[in-house]
Parts: structure tokens; C-alpha cells; sequence
């Protein structure tokens, strides 16, 4: 499972613009896409070592994110070490991801 933190306090009204070229993922937020998730110092789901949980690189916004990573290990998740938002719930699901996967028909 993967887990983003969103300040509902916050003004997240930013719209994604197709047209503008945004920065990639490790970018300051504000050259990044818009996407209303709190700065962790990354965007969402973006695969960096900036990403790993023990990260020492970004300070302040990663420790924003270290409630969250305690909050679900509390509650039996194991989270991902190379991406602090990444959780599995071991035991649970296990065949779920077990079946075929066929071509769409077009």
C-alpha cells in the first residue's frame, strides 16, 4: 500500500497543467507538478534514494513524514525502506497477486 499525507488545512488548489514543463520529482516542490500531498522533500511515489526512509539528505520534511511510518508499524505494516510511503501488511493478500494476467482485447 502506498500513502501520501495531505494538510487538509492547506491551499491545495493547484491544478496540473499539461502544457507547462515541470521539474522531475526531486525538485523543490514548488517547480514540481502540483499534487496537494505535504513536502517530504519528494513527490509522490518518486523513486530517489532521497526517497529511502533513512535519508538524512532532506531534514525537516522527512521527519514530517516519520509520524505516519510509526503510525502504521504500530498497526502490523512493514514499510518499504526505499520508499517511506510504501507499506505491506504481512500475511494479508498474499494469493491476491497470484493470477494471470492476459492481453487486452482490442
Amino acid at each position: 500500500m502506498d500513502l501520501t499525507l495531505v494538510d487538509l488545512k492547506a491551499d491545495n488548489s493547484g491544478v496540473f497543467d499539461p502544457q507547462k514543463e515541470y521539474a522531475d520529482c526531486t525538485a523543490p516542490a514548488s517547480a514540481r507538478a502540483p499534487e496537494g500531498s505535504v513536502d517530504t522533500g519528494i513527490g509522490y511515489d518518486c523513486s530517489d534514494v532521497k526517497a529511502h526512509r533513512a535519508a538524512s539528505s532532506i531534514g525537516r520534511p522527512k521527519a514530517l513524514a516519520q509520524p505516519a511510518v510509526a503510525a502504521m508499524a504500530r498497526q502490523g505494516f512493514v514499510n518499504y525502506p526505499k520508499e517511506w510511503w510504501h507499506f505491506s501488511l504481512l500475511g494479508a493478500g498474499r494469493g491476491a497477486y497470484d493470477f494471470p494476467i492476459s492481453p487486452r482485447k482490442r
